[in-house]
């Protein structure tokens, strides 16, 4: 039996000792002998590097987290690992305690990480260590004695309405057209069309859907029911919703549809087209990624002279904004938004009452 098997059975037994109260102590010292894993009294000792293996399968298959909400409780978990290892030298989830984990907090103080990622990493670390604990790799309850920041209220970052047909205006062909040099090929101009129309229907499906840029990236030709007007995204947690486009985002993927996906898709070198089923393509035929969606909202928000730190999130913000100024309720924005806490959306409420209340003071005359 190797390693891997072991760790499987133990984890098979833990599951049954939850269930029936007991731990079968006579198998786990048969597999202790079997394999390199040591046994502590009652107390499996693990390797931290196959606690984050098991870790992550629990996260993929029982918890059912996208594949984005895994790579970050990975590299929340390998940073922890990583300090534990070089400076302390631990390397067994036994020797984990309180002690040692707010070294490591104190350890990256000098990262200066937003407090919005600093919760993040808390997260996934109680997350963590709870994990260790109902599965008995670890001997305190170290989740509990974890105190978590406060989370800072904010405001986010949205565009006016106003701003946002600045940013559709300035993405229009024709205008773009006059950047392409005339000795431009004409594989190279049509190459360069495709994009942009792709570039003008990102930026109309974040508005359009109010999606999360992860979302968006994920759309697969078969989510798409252009008859109906509606798309299917997988959401966080992997849960699917249905959001919605309006007229001027329907006209655009249909364009895209049959004119610029195909020309993205095609290589020229063998004249065979993508197999990849994915909306959005590079200029290589492959899934566009979430970090060329937010280099492209960047660019276009630049090129519009909108002087704000403006982000695919901040599209979303202001797709929500929106709706709420023109009178949607809180419980329609949750649903459309995937949001599975109201607390969550009653954001929005909180920017328009700040709206209504610089309204007053601009326009009530006896506020000045």
């Amino acid at each position: 039996m190797d390693n891997k098997e072991a760790i499987c059975c133990v984890r098979t037994h833990m599951q049954c000792a939850a269930l029936y109260g007991s731990i079968c102590l006579a198998s786990y010292f048969f597999i202790a002998q079997q394999t390199k894993i040591q046994f502590s009294d009652r107390l499996l000792v693990m390797d931290l590097d196959d606690s984050l293996e098991l870790y992550l399968k629990y996260l993929r298959y029982e918890k059912n987290l996208t594949p984005n909400s895994i790579r970050s409780y990975t590299r929340d978990i390998v940073q922890l690992h990583n300090f534990l290892s070089d400076i302390k030298k631990i390397n067994a989830t036994t020797q984990l305690d309180l002690a040692v984990f707010r070294k490591f907090l104190k350890s990256i103080d000098r990262n200066n990480y937003s407090n919005r990622t600093i919760l993040r990493k808390y997260s996934s670390l109680i997350n963590y260590f709870r994990f260790l604990e109902e599965n008995g790799l670890i001997d305190i309850q170290l989740s509990q004695f974890i105190s978590v920041p406060r989370k800072r209220e904010r405001l986010y970052t949205f565009l006016s309405k106003k701003e946002m047909e600045m940013l559709f205006d300035s993405m229009e062909v024709e205008d773009h057209l006059n950047d392409v040099k005339n000795n431009t090929s004409l594989q190279a101009r049509n190459n360069l069309i495709s994009l942009h129309k792709r570039n003008r229907l990102i930026i109309e499906l974040l508005y359009s859907t109010g999606g999360r840029v992860s979302e968006i990236e994920g759309i697969k030709l078969k989510d798409i029911e252009l008859k109906e007007d509606e798309i299917r995204v997988m959401g966080k947690g992997r849960k699917q919703r249905i959001v919605y486009i309006n007229s001027k985002c329907h006209y655009l993927l249909e364009i895209y549809l049959k004119e610029s996906r195909p020309e993205l898709s095609l290589n020229n070198k063998t004249g065979m087209h993508s197999d990849d089923l994915h909306l959005l393509l590079n200029n290589k035929g492959g899934r566009l990624s979430s970090r060329s969606i937010r280099e492209i909202v960047r660019r276009s928000v630049l090129r519009a002279g909108i002087k704000k730190n403006i982000t695919p999130h901040s599209i979303r913000h202001s797709f929500a904004t929106h709706l709420m100024q023109e009178g949607a309720g809180i419980r329609e924005i949750q649903e459309l938004l995937g949001h599975e806490n109201i607390s969550t959306t009653e954001i929005y409420s909180h920017l328009d009452i700040k709206k209504l209340k610089d309204d007053y003071r601009r326009f009530h005359p006896r506020a000045k």
